[in-house]
């Protein structure tokens, strides 16, 4: 050991310095160094003597309750690698006060049986373990389960009971981490005598016994045979993919994996119940909505979603206050999938929300109740928010064709309800909707979006109008049909809108050219008509240009000159290839 500073292990080591090595498993202020010693003492022992080494046993022993626990792994390990000389020192040790050195010396002696060649040797160890596994500490018996459970599986079989018989008994040890120490020693004893208490460790309160049990018998060769034995060893093992798709099973062991200590198990079973779709399991799922872990309520109102039972609406409606939003978001989802009435105002509530994923859930499963919620719909068209009015157009789009008698009563309705309800009709596309919207366009609060209706409808019926609308003095509504009869995009607009290119206001002119332009990508004109189109190319694509000047300084001999001489020339659009 050095004057100054921490020990030397390496040198120690080379030299093979045992009194070193124990007198820095001692030093005080670093963990490491102890730790490094241990290892040291470990990788030298195989190529000591027996007698050099006994003077090490005991510090290695009470090394194991050293408060670092790299250094007391070290300990054990080290222990292990002296081997037979150690096992009386660390079966007497399975009686020292300090609960740490009865732990190491169990696993001390569980590593040491695990490479010992002579029997009488492995068989010294078994009775004091199993005494072990009546200590008063969790952690000695922890320990004792696992070192019998490497000893015994190299004891020849009628010395194998003794151990055997014990760790089945361990398996209703009142601390979870022993049984599950338990069923997996069990399972490394190779004793087909253990399966059957393995199978009744399946249903432990404690779902990681429950999960070391089945592995134990899957070890033992054991798979079940019986629909409930296999619900439960599912359960155990936790393969919920396979427990989902189960043909008639039974539903008691999914129901008592709801109520399970753990919220993992708890909400995979209400997934698998969800998937399952048992009536019987409704009433459980609904209580689980109030389980204490929000993913397993998550779980629970999908669950739902899944069976779509009417019982459970009351319930639904209750849980979309959850304070969780990811519980609020799979409440919606089962909501719309009731398409039941009484879910609407709950929904539109929600799609109000300022919460931007919950609005848009809401709004998918108002757009799955349909036509229940067509009518409260249309009222929010009153709505002074913009934004809620947008929300609605678009569910009632997505509604379809049931919305469209309820959208054509609205249309006689005065201002916004009747504009927006003939935008969401365009946007529908039902024929029902043609007539309506054209004879709308006698209504001045209707015009303008009756005309863009119309054009999203495609219908040609529309036209002879719509050219009459070309030559209205007000320039929304001239802009309005012009678009409305590019989305037709009949041939007999192509001249009206051509004169329309030549329009004072700018914003007609633009509108006329994008209507045209959208023609000609239409598949509705003949090579003649595109042609005439394609010849407005400069007109359509000059820049446009506000300046105030006089007239005689503009080239295009179209632009117009205000009363303050401010020239408006180009509309600035892009043309396709030729």
């Amino acid at each position: 050991m050095g004057i100054f500073g921490a020990p030397n292990i390496a040198r120690m080591k080379a030299r093979s310095d045992l009194k070193g090595l124990l007198t820095a498993l001692h030093y005080p202020k670093h963990a490491a160094v102890r730790r490094d010693a241990a290892t040291a003492i470990a990788e030298l022992a195989p190529s000591l003597p027996p007698e050099r080494l006994q003077p090490a046993i005991q510090p290695l022993i009470q090394a194991t309750s050293d408060p670092d626990y790299a250094v007391a792994t070290a300990a054990v390990a080290a222990l292990a690698a002296i081997g037979q000389p150690a096992i009386l020192p660390l079966i007497s040790a399975l009686r020292a006060s300090p609960e740490k050195i009865r732990e190491g010396a169990a696993r001390a002696l569980g590593r040491i049986g695990a490479t010992i060649q002579e029997p009488a040797y492995l068989r010294l160890s078994v009775d004091p373990l199993v005494n072990a596994l009546k200590d008063p500490e969790m952690t000695v018996r922890r320990a004792t389960a696992w070192a019998l459970g490497r000893i015994g599986a190299r004891l020849d079989p009628v010395h194998r009971a003794l151990p055997m018989e014990n760790l089945v008994l361990a398996l209703r040890d009142p601390q979870p981490e022993v049984r599950e120490m338990a069923a997996s020693a069990l399972g490394r004893l190779g004793e087909g005598r253990a399966i059957r208490p393995l199978i009744t460790a399946l249903e432990d309160e404690i779902s990681a016994v429950r999960k070391s049990a089945a592995e134990a018998l899957e070890t033992l060769g054991w798979y079940p045979v019986q629909p409930e034995e296999e619900a439960i060893y599912l359960i155990a093992i936790q393969n919920w993919e396979r427990a989902a798709t189960l043909k008639n099973p039974p539903v008691e062991p999914f129901l008592r994996a709801l109520r399970d200590r753990d919220p993992v198990v708890r909400r995979s079973a209400a997934s698998v119940l969800g998937k399952l779709g048992v009536p019987s399991s409704v009433d459980p799922l609904i209580h689980t909505l109030h389980d204490p872990d929000t993913q397993v309520r998550r779980a629970a109102a999908e669950a739902l979603e899944q069976t779509g039972a009417p019982q459970a609406l009351q319930a639904l409606l209750h849980a979309s206050q959850d304070s969780n939003r990811d519980v609020r978001r799979a409440v919606l989802r089962a909501l719309g999938h009731s398409r039941d009435a009484r879910a609407v105002p709950v929904l539109i509530q929600s799609m109000k929300s300022h919460e931007a994923e919950i609005s848009a859930v809401a709004s998918g499963a108002l757009a799955q109740i349909g036509e229940p919620a067509v009518l409260p719909l249309i009222q929010l068209f009153r709505d002074p928010d913009s934004e809620v009015q947008k929300m609605v157009c678009a569910i009632l789009a997505q509604i379809g064709t049931h919305a469209v008698p309820y959208l054509l009563e609205a249309l006689q309705q005065p201002s916004s309800i009747g504009e927006l309800a003939a935008n969401t009709l365009g946007q529908i596309g039902d024929r029902r909707a043609v007539l309506p919207l054209i004879e709308a366009l006698d209504l001045p609060h209707l015009t303008c979006a009756a005309a863009l209706a119309l054009g999203k409808l495609g219908d040609s019926h529309a036209v002879p109008r719509l050219l009459e609308l070309l030559n209205s003095p007000s320039e929304a509504v001239r802009q309005a049909a012009a678009l409305g009869l590019g989305g037709i995009g009949d041939p007999r607009a192509v001249e009206p809108l051509i004169q329309l290119l030549k329009a004072s206001d700018r914003g007609t002119r633009r509108d006329a050219a994008e209507a045209l332009l959208r023609m000609l990508q239409s598949n509705r004109l003949d090579i003649v008509q595109k042609r005439r189109i394609l010849a407005q190319q400069d007109r359509i694509t000059e820049k446009h240009v506000d300046h105030d000047s006089h007239v005689d300084s503009v080239r295009s001999s179209d632009c117009h000159r205000d009363e303050t001489y401010h020239l408006d020339t180009g509309i600035g659009l892009d043309m396709p290839v030729k």
